[in-house]
Parts: structure tokens; C-alpha cells; sequence
């Protein structure tokens, strides 16, 4: 891959990670303040992430239907802006709703064909590197993001907070106009008449129904920590720091681990990531101070990002070129698919169940996961 597509795609992941990562961690709260219950804003953010999944499974027909992915990269970010200055201007919770869902489907479709771009450009000893630096943008979106919105809300509210937002996501379109696009069409062109015989595989599932489990997990830690720490009196500034310092020391990590992964093999980095993800879900049941919240989302952004960067390499290994574009919207959407279940389920149960039991459920899940993992094959290093 050249240095320039890879610059170019890089500034375009980095803008939606940036919005997503600074409003996740706010939105149950700002759902709250529009009079929705713990159960409902659980609900609320699950249906959320039902349009960044169907965002970012669309992306894989879009890919081959259209057989251009820089239009519709353009578009979904041009669309982003006024759904984001409208959610500073609603008054009830389902008008946020619809809004942040438009929002939502367009970064999923966005992040999706990023990854499909990656994934057909980068070369077959360089996917866990490549991967790897765009995995930085999580990261380094939660920082800014993290900094940026809790800031604004705790000084000027949730209004100024999401106008400056909207105009943040100018950048979005804007790089997207940086990417080349043309020799990807050319080649899979080519490629087109055999794509239909393509099929996906036994360890493919394995691997997404795996990723979606361990998902669920995730969005219970990032569900539980607003409403514990808001429990306990933090403020909003705080409750976003949590993703600030977990993404600023989890950052430098996708780099190390793709790079590591090409030479020595992907699938104990899989194992390492999910049991990362459990032992969050742990600490985050003893935390009181805003250290400890601080420490389990420096466990929950190694996990996630581990979780991006190597799955993605083992997709692109596990699959023909023809059947790429579907296999990593279908992947790219099991984190998303995790937020729909994590955050519904999580809502439900800590207002009916209590946090105790919500715990144990996640706990579970994310084993089960990591049992999925062992039939896998997966090329050695």
C-alpha cells in the first residue's frame, strides 16, 4: 500500500472514530436528561448500533453492487453533519433516537468501507501492520473525542457540545476526497464473475460469532461505567476521560501486535485480546475511584483494538479476494451487532436484574467467545 492511500485512510477513519468515541460514553446520559430510564437509554444505544450494523453490513453490497467505495464514503460523511447539529436541537428521546441512528448508519458504512479498501490493497505481509496503524484512529479518536466532548458539555451542555461536533465532521468528507480508488474498481472488475461461487467458511463464523460475543462484553463495561460512575457523583467530563486514557496508553499497541502477528501468527493474539476483555469486566466490578475506571478502559481499549486489528488480518488471510469486500462488512459489523445486544441486554438486566448478575452475563459471554477461537485455523506466522 502506498504511503498515500494510507495516509488518506487513515485521516478518514480517524474523523468518525473521533465523534464515536467522544458521544458514546455521554449519550445514556444526555438520553437521561431527555427522561428516559436506565432501561430505556440501554434500548436507546442499542438501537443505535442497529443502524451502525446495517451501515456497516450495507457497505459490503454497496462495494459490489456499485464497485466504488470513495462516492459512498463521501456521501455517508456529508450526510453526518446535519444529523449530529440535530441532535443538540431535540427535546425527547426519540427524536434523538432517529437522529443519532442516522448518524450511527453512516459510520458503520464509512468504517465498513475503509476496511474493505484496507483490506484489498494492503499486501498479504503487510495486513497486521496496515491494520494495525488504522487501529491507532480508535485510539487517538477516543482521546480527542474524549477530551473535546466532555469538555464542551460540562462548560457549555450537550447543544454546543454537538454544533461543534457537526463541524468537526467536515473533515470527514473532506479526506475521504484524498483516497484513490480507481485501481481497486479496475481489479475487482475482474473479479466480478467468480464472486458469486465465493463462500466464507466454517472459520469465518466461528470467528464472527466469536467477535460478537466478546463484543457484547465490551458494550456491557462501556454501559455499566456511565451509569456507575454518574451513580457515584462523576461528572461528565470525568465519565470521558475513562475512554481518553484508555485510548492514549492502549494506542501505541495495534502496531505492535499486527506487526508481531505477521511473523508469529495471529490466533494467540485473538486468545489474548478477549481474556483482556474479561479481566475489564472484573476490575470495572470493584471500581470506585476514578482510577479504576481509568485502568479497566485501558484493559477494554487493548481488547478492542486487539480485536480490530488482528480479526481483521485473519478475515483477509482466511478469504479469497473475490469474497473480500463481503467478508470484512460482515466482520466489520460484529462489533456494532455486539453494541445492539450489549447495550440492550445490559440495560434490561441492570434495571431488573441488578449489577451483580449483569456482571456474571457478560463474564459468560466473553468466555463462550473464547472457546469459539480453538477450531479456528488460521495460517501460522
Amino acid at each position: 500500500m502506498s504511503n498515500k492511500q494510507l495516509a488518506a485512510l487513515f485521516l478518514c477513519s480517524l474523523v468518525p472514530w473521533t465523534a464515536g468515541n467522544g458521544l458514546v460514553p455521554l449519550l445514556p446520559l444526555y438520553a437521561i436528561k431527555l427522561g428516559a430510564s436506565s432501561a430505556v437509554a440501554g434500548y436507546y444505544m442499542s438501537f443505535s448500533y442497529i443502524a451502525i450494523a446495517l451501515g456497516a453490513l450495507s457497505a459490503g453490497w454497496v462495494s459490489d453492487k456499485f464497485r466504488q467505495r470513495k462516492l459512498p464514503l463521501i456521501i455517508a460523511g456529508i450526510i453526518g453533519i446535519p444529523a449530529a447539529w440535530l441532535m443538540g436541537q431535540v427535546n425527547s428521546i426519540w427524536a434523538l433516537a432517529i437522529l443519532t441512528a442516522v448518524l450511527w448508519f453512516c459510520g458503520g458504512l464509512g468504517l465498513a468501507l475503509i476496511g474493505i479498501l484496507t483490506g484489498l490493497t494492503a499486501g498479504e505481509h503487510e495486513r497486521g501492520k496496515i491494520f494495525g496503524i488504522l487501529a491507532l484512529t480508535g485510539g487517538l479518536g477516543a482521546v480527542i473525542g474524549g477530551l473535546g466532548t466532555g469538555w464542551l458539555v460540562d462548560g457549555w451542555g450537550f447543544t454546543v457540545m454537538l454544533n461543534a461536533l457537526a463541524v468537526f465532521l467536515v473533515l470527514w468528507p473532506a479526506s475521504a476526497l484524498l483516497i484513490e480508488d480507481s485501481e481497486i474498481v479496475r481489479r475487482h472488475t475482474q473479479d466480478l464473475p467468480e464472486q458469486k461461487q465465493a463462500g466464507l467458511g466454517r472459520s469465518f463464523y466461528l470467528l464472527f460469532t466469536a467477535n460478537i460475543l466478546s463484543s457484547v462484553t465490551g458494550f456491557f463495561v462501556v454501559l455499566i461505567r456511565s451509569f456507575a460512575m454518574n451513580n457515584l457523583g462523576f461528572n461528565s467530563f470525568e465519565i470521558a476521560s475513562t475512554g481518553v486514557v484508555g485510548g492514549l496508553i492502549a494506542m501505541p499497541l495495534p502496531i505492535l501486535m499486527g506487526w508481531l502477528s505477521d511473523r508469529t501468527g495471529r490466533k494467540a493474539f485473538l486468545y489474548v485480546g478477549y481474556l483482556i476483555g474479561f479481566t475489564a469486566l472484573i476490575v470495572l466490578a470493584f471500581s470506585k475511584a476514578l482510577w479504576h475506571f481509568w485502568f479497566v478502559f485501558v484493559l477494554q481499549g487493548i481488547a478492542t483494538q486487539n480485536g480490530g486489528t488482528i480479526g481483521n488480518a485473519v478475515v483477509t488471510d482466511l478469504l479469497p479476494k473475490e469474497a473480500l469486500g463481503k467478508g470484512m462488512a460482515l466482520f466489520g459489523a460484529t462489533g456494532w451487532i455486539g453494541g445492539v445486544i450489549g447495550f440492550a441486554v445490559a440495560g434490561y438486566a441492570l434495571q431488573n436484574l441488578g449489577f451483580t448478575p449483569t456482571f456474571v452475563i457478560g463474564g459468560c459471554l466473553v468466555l463462550v467467545a473464547v472457546g469459539l477461537l480453538a477450531p479456528i485455523q488460521v495460517k501460522p506466522g
